[in-house]
C-alpha cells in the first residue's frame, strides 16, 4: 500500500512538472533572497533566457532599474504570509525590451509552515496592453472626431444662419432702397413745384386783393360766391396750407434719405461713413416704435462725441444698431405694460446713445436702456446662436449673435454687454476707424 502511495505521489509530481513545463505562463521559484531556483519553458519564451542562464542568478536580472523597489515591497508582503495576485507591472527581456506582465506571487512554506521561498507566475499581457492602448487611442480619436463634428455642425449652423440673415438683410436693403428710390422721385417733383406754386398763389392773392381794393362793391353773384367759400379765411389759410405741404415734403425727403442711408445699397461695401448718420437713420426707421404706452414716448437721449468718418460696412453696422435698439425697445415696452401712467411719468423709459473717440484708432458706441436688465444666467449666453429670453414666436435668438459676429469678425472690434438686473442694460461697441486695421474684412 505504501509503494502504491509513493508511485501515485511520484506520478503526481511528474504530472505537475509536465503542467509547469507546458504552461504558456512563466512559472518561476526563488529564495527569499531573490535567487532564482526554477525556470520553465514559459519563462524562456517570455524573457528569452535559457534556464542555465538564470538559475542561481538574482531575480533583479528581470527587473528594470526604475522598478527595483517593487521587489522589496513584494518580499515584505510575502514574509507576512500575504499573496500578491494579478499585479500588473513591467519586466525586462534578455534583449532589453520591456514586457507588460501580470504577476501572481505566493509564499512557499515547508512542512512546519515556515516560509522558505517564493513561487511566481508571470503572464505576458503585452498584446492585451497594446489592444487596450489601441482602444484608448481609438476612443480618444473618436472623441476628437465627435468634438470636431460638433464644432463643424455649430459652424455650419452659424454659417447657415448668417447666410439666411445676410439674404434677409440683402432683400430688406434692396426693398428699402427700391421704395426710397420710388418715393424720392415724386417727392422731389412735388417739392420742386411747391415754390412756383407758392409764388403763383401769392400773385393771385395779390391780384385778388387789388380787385377788392378797387372794386369794393362786387356784383351780387361774386358777393354770394365770396361768402359761400369764406374768402377771407381762404386768403388767410391758403399760404399756411402751402407752407404745411412744404414741411411735409421736407419730412418725406428726410425719411427717404434715412432709408437710403440705412440700406447703403448704392455705396461700396466698405466706405468712410458718418456713424451718427447711421444711428439717426436707424432711429428714424424705428420712430413709430418709440411711441410707448399712454402716448408716453420712449425718450432717446443722444450724447454724440466728435467722431471722424469711420471706414466700415455701413449697412451691416446699421443692422447692429437696429438689433440692439430694437431689443431695448422690446424690454422697455414689456416693462411699461406692467406700469401705471403715473409710474411711467415718474420714471420715463429712456435709451441713451453715447459716442466718443476711445483712442486715436478706435471709436466707441454705447447704447443704454433703463429697462428690466438681463438676468445673470442669460448674460453668459447672450451672444450664443438661437439663445433668447423672449417668448416663443417673439425672438429667434439670432439678432445679438449676428451683431457680435459683424462687430468682431467683420470689423475686428468688440461687442460687450453690461447689465444690472431691474436697472439698466448697456451694450458697448468698439471698432477701429481705419479699414486697414481690420484683419477679417471679408
Amino acid at each position: 500500500m505504501e509503494n502504491l502511495t509513493c508511485e501515485q505521489a511520484e506520478e503526481a509530481l511528474f504530472r505537475l512538472a509536465a503542467i509547469v513545463e507546458s504552461s504558456e505562463d512563466a512559472i518561476i521559484s526563488k529564495t527569499l533572497d531573490g535567487i532564482i531556483v526554477s525556470w520553465n519553458l514559459g519563462a524562456e519564451r517570455i524573457f528569452g533566457y535559457k534556464g542555465k542562464e538564470v538559475l542561481g542568478q538574482h531575480v533583479t536580472i528581470l527587473i528594470p532599474p526604475d522598478r527595483i523597489n517593487e521587489e522589496t515591497q513584494i518580499i515584505q508582503k510575502l514574509r507576512q504570509g500575504e499573496r500578491v495576485e494579478h499585479f500588473e507591472t513591467v519586466r525586462q527581456h534578455k534583449d532589453g525590451t520591456l514586457i507588460d506582465i501580470s504577476l501572481t506571487i505566493s509564499p512557499i512554506k515547508n512542512s512546519t509552515g515556515t516560509i522558505i521561498g517564493v513561487s511566481k507566475i508571470a503572464r505576458d499581457i503585452s498584446v492585451g496592453k497594446q489592444v487596450e492602448k489601441a482602444l484608448q487611442e481609438s476612443e480618444a480619436q473618436l472623441r476628437q472626431k465627435a468634438t470636431e463634428l460638433e464644432t463643424t455642425l455649430l459652424e455650419l449652423k452659424r454659417t447657415q444662419t448668417q447666410l439666411v440673415q445676410n439674404e434677409k438683410m440683402s432683400s430688406l436693403g434692396q426693398l428699402v432702397a427700391g421704395v426710397a428710390h420710388e418715393i424720392n422721385n415724386p417727392v422731389n417733383f412735388i417739392y420742386a413745384n411747391l415754390k412756383p406754386a407758392n409764388d403763383y398763389t401769392q400773385d393771385l392773392l395779390r391780384l385778388l386783393r387789388l380787385y377788392q381794393k378797387h372794386y369794393p362793391r362786387p356784383v351780387a353773384e361774386i358777393q354770394y360766391e365770396s361768402e359761400e367759400m369764406d374768402l377771407d379765411f381762404l386768403l388767410e389759410d391758403l399760404p399756411k396750407l402751402l407752407s404745411s405741404m412744404e414741411v411735409g415734403a421736407v419730412r418725406i425727403q428726410t425719411i427717404v434719405r434715412s432709408l437710403r442711408n440705412f440700406s447703403r445699397m448704392d455705396e461700396a461695401e466698405v466706405k468712410q461713413v458718418n456713424i451718427h448718420e447711421g444711428i439717426d437713420s436707424t432711429l428714424m426707421i424705428l420712430q413709430h416704435r418709440l411711441k410707448g404706452k399712454f402716448d408716453q414716448e420712449i425718450k432717446v437721449v443722444k450724447n454724440y462725441g466728435n467722431l471722424p468718418l469711420v471706414e466700415c460696412k455701413a449697412s451691416q453696422l446699421n443692422q447692429v444698431f437696429m438689433n440692439i435698439i430694437c431689443n431695448a425697445i422690446d424690454v422697455l415696452e414689456e416693462r411699461d405694460l406692467q406700469r401705471t401712467f403715473s409710474e411711467i411719468e415718474q420714471q420715463p423709459s429712456q435709451i441713451l446713445i453715447c459716442t466718443k473717440m476711445l483712442d486715436s484708432h478706435h471709436v466707441q458706441i454705447r447704447i443704454v436702456d433703463n429697462g428690466l436688465g438681463i438676468p445673470k444666467f442669460a448674460q453668459e449666453r447672450l451672444f450664443d446662436p438661437f439663445f433668447t429670453t423672449k417668448p416663443v414666436g417673439k425672438g429667434t435668438g439670432l439678432g445679438l449673435s449676428i451683431s457680435h459676429q459683424i462687430v468682431t469678425e467683420k470689423h475686428n472690434g468688440s461687442l460687450r454687454c453690461h447689465s444690472i438686473p431691474d436697472q439698466e442694460t448697456e451694450f458697448v461697441i468698439e471698432i477701429p476707424i481705419r479699414h486697414n486695421c481690420l484683419n477679417n474684412a471679408s
